[in-house]
């Protein structure tokens, strides 16, 4: 990928940040700085940084739960930046996808009690909700691909679908499993083909032309499916008990989210060969959620996507997702979003956002 190492240069003003904390390193006389800590370990050299560059290096953005808001801009679900290089190892929490590779060079990737050890072309995808950190002592060129889990199911999931995969299953356990896989790691060598879907990707990051976002997620939906179809091979990934009932899981969910609008327990018991009480055992085992939570969420996701990106009315939306109670449907989507359709439709992304996590339920 040294194509794209070459489109990918970093600023000069993150290279002043990167010599800055490189001093740092130099001068803390040992290879514990290496090493991940919760941010307060951290917290001295940070705010050195901070003061001499208040506002491109934020303590928000240091914290150890990190939220979509502190790097997404509205109508954006794909950012892509470098790692910048001798900066502290933080342990964090993300609430979206982290796709990191590496351009040249190495770099540690740190997920629990496990190390992986990133070479040029290997690819690691991380799962919201996964404590890591990342350790990069050198003049390496790495990048991260950040991506909204919040409308992940709209943007991308679309594409693998209907595919048996494993970035299907990762990403089927990640939306819908109370046991997601933390991590796919690929450790595949350096790709021409990525690479030249990477050059483009970071040229298209670099620009604000009409169509931006859109074309950011055209090029990451090349990515995933060239990754999958060249590196299958290269994958591994950590191992976990009660995958059992995975197959099962993967087929009903599927048809539910395909027939969201209209399915019910009875025509899965019938297609599938299950007792309705099987079909629900096996969703609540999986999930923690119920069929009726289950497609409800379904339904409302897709609400919320009309809502945004059509200007038809709130009766026929609910009409398509088949609800014949109005009054109900706007019951349920202030219960999930905090406000009316309506109101979600005038407001601003980020108040969505806001509003959706203080919404009870």
């Amino acid at each position: 990928m040294n194509q794209a190492a070459t489109v990918f240069e970093k600023s000069e003003h993150q290279l002043e940040l990167e010599q800055m904390f490189r001093s740092f390193y130099e001068k803390s006389g040992g290879p514990v700085y290496q090493l991940p800590h919760s941010y307060p370990y951290y917290e001295p050299v940070i705010l050195k940084a901070t003061r001499r560059y208040p506002d491109s290096l934020t303590l928000r953005n240091c914290a150890s739960l990190l939220s979509e808001d502190a790097f997404f801009a509205e109508g954006v679900d794909t950012v892509i930046h470098p790692h910048l290089s001798w900066f502290p190892p933080i342990w964090h929490i993300d609430h979206f996808f982290v796709v990191q590779l590496v351009l040249r060079g190495s770099m540690t990737t740190y997920i629990g009690d496990r190390a992986l050890q990133l070479h040029a072309g290997n690819v690691c995808i991380i799962a919201p909700g996964t404590r890591h950190a990342i350790s990069c002592f050198s003049d390496a060129c790495t990048v991260k691909i950040l991506i909204r889990s919040s409308t992940f199911e709209r943007a991308f999931f679309g594409i693998l679908r209907d595919t048996e995969g494993p970035l299907t299953v990762f990403f089927m356990r990640t939306l819908y499993s109370t046991s997601p896989h933390p991590y796919l790691y690929f450790n595949g060598t350096p790709d021409g083909e990525l690479a030249q879907i990477m050059e483009r990707l970071l040229r298209e990051a670099a620009s604000h032309r009409a169509y931006h976002a859109q074309m950011l997620n055209a090029y990451m939906q090349q990515f995933f499916i060239t990754l999958l179809r060249n590196h299958e091979q290269d994958l591994s990934l950590p191992e976990f008990a009660g995958t059992a009932h995975m197959d099962e899981l993967l087929f009903l969910l599927r048809y539910i989210q395909e027939h969201a609008a209209s399915v019910t327990l009875n025509e899965l018991s019938r297609l599938f060969n299950y007792s309705e009480w099987q079909i629900q055992r096996v969703l609540k085992k999986s999930t923690g959620k119920s069929f009726t939570e289950i497609t409800q969420s379904i339904r409302m996701e897709e609400a919320a996507r009309l809502l945004r990106r059509t200007r038809d009315p709130v009766s026929k939306i609910a009409q398509e997702l088949g609800y014949a109670n109005l009054g109900n449907f706007r019951k349920l989507f202030r219960k999930r979003y905090g406000m009316s359709p309506a109101e979600y439709r005038r407001v601003p992304e980020a108040a969505r956002a806001a509003s959706a996590e203080a919404a009870p339920g």
